[in-house]
């Protein structure tokens, strides 16, 4: 479910950013429990005041009815061409228009006659003023979008579109990028340890990859053992028939009396990590063919750990150190993620029910 927390009612900063209406993982939505998509109209189903449909689009529609979401188009057009698109999927969407975004008003009406609740709902659009503010002050999930510009050729509509991605960048770099950084260290779920951690779960839900932070995580700062308890739950995993990968900006010769014992459990290592960068290990799990939909990152540092995941577009876990034992950059980063927990937006959680 999907929640918003203190100034990012107020701060036009999306959940998600997406090259398009077609990149965005719908999958994921469902398994966090959306059943909702609103969506805006120019600029991202079309071009800018043109009324053509292309088919990709129609398709994209007509799939996300029939996986079971409600969508509708939530427009300021007044224009009535737009509502082309209930004809074209048969009314199965639905078309709002002069919606005056960034007014909450008439969208909450929208969501009354859909029968659906903000905290279940995502908007997607182009404009970070109007449809990533509207649904931020409802409580919605938003996803900024690039303009829709395929086969876009008008010069006019070429600068409308560049200004609109200007635009938001100026916000970006001099007033979002803090509330980004902080939005980046939310995770999805806090646990007390990796054994609280519901595993068959995220099995049901499509997951796929699990990747561990080391240090604090699995074992106390600076150990290179694994507690047997650790072991039995690596075995339980690969029973399960997750990949398992622990992710550790510790070097190398850190893990020199663990890596036998951890090829013998099926189980990856990645040392020097450079958490939060994210190449590393996107490299990595791109070469065992998984996608950023089927991954959870687990690990008890919100600027390391859930950045990274956050980064990825994994489901990330947050869990208590085990000892207060830590390096000194880790304990001054401790600082941060105190004033930070103050700060971030609650993310949705995996359903328990469907």
């Amino acid at each position: 479910m999907n929640h918003i927390t203190g100034l990012f009612k107020y701060i036009p900063i999306p959940r998600e950013y997406s090259p398009d209406i077609y990149s965005i993982d719908y999958e994921k939505l469902r398994k966090l429990g959306f059943n909702t998509i609103l969506m805006d109209y120019d600029f991202t189903i079309t071009v800018w005041r043109d009324d053509n449909i292309s088919d990709k689009t129609v398709n994209l529609l007509n799939k996300l009815i029939n996986a079971g979401f409600k969508v509708a188009i939530v427009t300021n057009s007044k224009r009535e061409k737009v509502k082309i698109i209930e004809k074209l999927t048969m009314g199965k969407v639905k078309v709002y228009t002069s919606m005056k975004k960034p007014n909450t008003k008439k969208l909450k009406s929208v969501l009354e006659e859909l029968g659906s609740k903000e905290s279940e709902t995502v908007i997607i659009g182009d404009l970070f003023i109007t449809d990533i503010s509207v649904g931020n002050r409802l409580g919605l999930y938003t996803i900024l979008i690039n303009p829709y510009t395929y086969g876009l050729e008008n010069k006019f509509k070429q600068f409308m579109a560049g200004f609109t991605k200007f635009a938001y960048n100026v916000f970006f770099y001099t007033i979002g990028w803090f509330f980004r950084a902080i939005d980046l260290a939310g995770p999805n779920e806090f646990e007390k340890s990796v054994f609280d951690i519901d595993y068959q779960h995220l099995k049901e839900k499509g997951y796929k990859i699990l990747v561990f932070d080391f240090d604090n995580t699995l074992n106390e700062w600076h150990s290179d053992y694994l507690q047997p308890e650790v072991t039995d739950l690596f075995l339980k995993l690969k029973d399960f028939g997750f990949y398992i990968l622990i992710a550790s900006n510790s070097s190398k010769k850190r893990f020199k009396n663990l890596d036998i014992k951890l090829s013998e459990l099926g189980v990856d290592l990645l040392a020097s990590a450079m958490k939060p960068l994210r190449f590393k290990i996107r490299k990595k799990i791109k070469f065992h063919g998984y996608k950023p939909g089927e991954g959870v990152v687990i690990g008890d540092q919100l600027f390391t750990d859930v950045a990274l995941g956050n980064a990825l577009g994994f489901y990330t876990i947050k869990v208590k150190p085990l000892s207060k034992k830590e390096g000194l950059w880790t304990r001054f980063m401790r600082f941060f993620e105190k004033i930070a927990l103050k700060w971030i937006r609650k993310k949705p959680t995996l359903i328990k029910n469907e």
